[in-house]
């Protein structure tokens, strides 16, 4: 069977999310910074005026370090698939990604009980990276179809001269042009 972790949501916030903001700012940078033990970080909540049990604590600093290790992972995946993108932007491959990375993120945003400024920025990070993927999508996309066109204008550029060469009305040499580039206002691109 296979091993399925639940994450039970809990009914009420946490007694460290509740506290005074500035004492909760010291708390996340604590734990941001790793270095401070359960027992350290209650004597800052004491320090700063509050209280705060040490199991309380625990989860949260247990919690805390599961989402900031979540995105880290969310971040380096995305920073290989990103990389991969950028080799085969035109790809299903790519699009699909892109969608994945985006359901990511905003699933991330509804598991977050609270979220810390630097779960923001984690988050706001892999958003900005998703946007950029998509942009260098739409960019490639762009210039493929400029390319495109461009060799296509060239195309019935030359056969207009041939078939011109060869006698046919001027009629129908921007008919076989017309045809050749696809659209019409893709036919004026072969007149310059």
């Amino acid at each position: 069977m296979a091993d399925t972790k639940f994450k039970r949501k809990p009914s009420r916030p946490s007694s460290i999310t509740r506290l005074d903001p500035d004492i909760k700012a010291a708390v996340d940078a604590a734990v941001r910074e790793g270095r401070a033990t359960i027992a350290e970080i209650v004597a800052i909540i004491k320090d700063k005026g509050s209280e705060a049990s040490q199991s309380a604590v625990g989860r949260y600093v247990k919690n805390a370090r599961e989402r900031m290790e979540d995105y880290r992972q969310a971040q380096q995946i995305a920073a290989v698939w990103v990389d991969k993108l950028g080799n085969e932007p035109q790809g299903d491959v790519g699009r699909m990604l892109l969608e994945m990375l985006r359901v990511i993120a905003f699933k991330s945003i509804g598991d977050m009980e609270t979220a810390s400024p630097e779960d923001m920025m984690f988050l706001g990070k892999a958003l900005k990276d998703i946007a950029s993927a998509d942009k260098l999508v739409v960019d490639r996309e762009i210039n493929r179809n400029k390319l495109l066109a461009a060799q296509a204008a060239k195309v019935a550029t030359d056969v207009a001269k041939t078939a011109k060469k060869a006698g046919l009305t001027d009629e129908t040499v921007e008919l076989i042009r017309t045809k050749i580039l696809g659209i019409p206002e893709a036919s004026k691109l072969g007149a310059k």
